[in-house]
């Protein structure tokens, strides 16, 4: 999207930096140690504990290419990336619920945010999976 093309590929470390002149701003020099552990725990969660879990326990909606599994039915902690299997399954898909019963947190705030223009949904998955 516009903004992944002219933002984030082209500043890939303006989100750090932000993230650093935030807390400066908010906690003064404190804020240095809270972006240092920021920067640890961001990444311990994302690629440990999310693809650690992701594929190793929980249930499979699909057959993907690699052991991906959702954690829970219910996205709701970490925006929908507990549906680890459906996102490995349709990784360009907006929405990573597929069935009645499972609930993305992420998609309900990309529905919320479409209201307002600040979102606009490419892609899917296929509606024979939802």
């Amino acid at each position: 999207d516009w903004i992944e093309r002219n933002l984030y590929s082209r500043f890939p470390n303006a989100g750090i930096v932000l993230m650093l002149l935030i807390d400066l701003a908010l906690f003064g020099v404190v804020g240095l140690s809270i972006w240092a552990v920021q920067m640890i725990w961001i990444p311990f969660w994302a690629a440990g504990v999310v693809n650690g879990l992701g594929h190793a326990v929980g249930y499979r909606n699909f057959e993907c290419r690699d052991a991906a599994t959702n954690l829970v039915p219910w996205g709701i902690i970490i925006g929908g990336e507990e549906l680890h299997n459906n996102h490995h399954t349709y990784p360009n898909s907006a929405k990573l619920s597929v069935r009645k019963w499972e609930f993305d947190m992420g998609w309900a705030w990309i529905r919320l945010f479409s209201l307002f223009g600040l979102a606009k949904v490419n892609r899917t998955a296929p509606i024979a999976h939802r």
